[in-house]
């Protein structure tokens, strides 16, 4: 996947979706061993090294 700041926010929103759909859920477990909103919180962490990445590169970029 090409580093973009298109694809970096897609990202975000795809772990904001899984953690939306992780929090409505009913569960027995705890709210923070639910491996849905794990998976979420680690997809939001890629999320954001990727935005920040992509704004690094574009900063390089237009520097120049």
């Amino acid at each position: 996947m090409k580093l973009s700041l298109r694809n970096a926010v897609l990202i975000l929103l795809t772990g904001m979706l899984l953690l939306a759909v992780g929090a409505s859920l009913r569960s027995d477990q705890n709210k923070f061993s639910n491996p849905i909103i794990l998976t979420a919180l680690a997809i939001e962490f890629l999320g954001t090294i990727w935005l920040v990445l992509s704004l690094n590169q574009r900063r390089k970029r237009n520097k120049i």
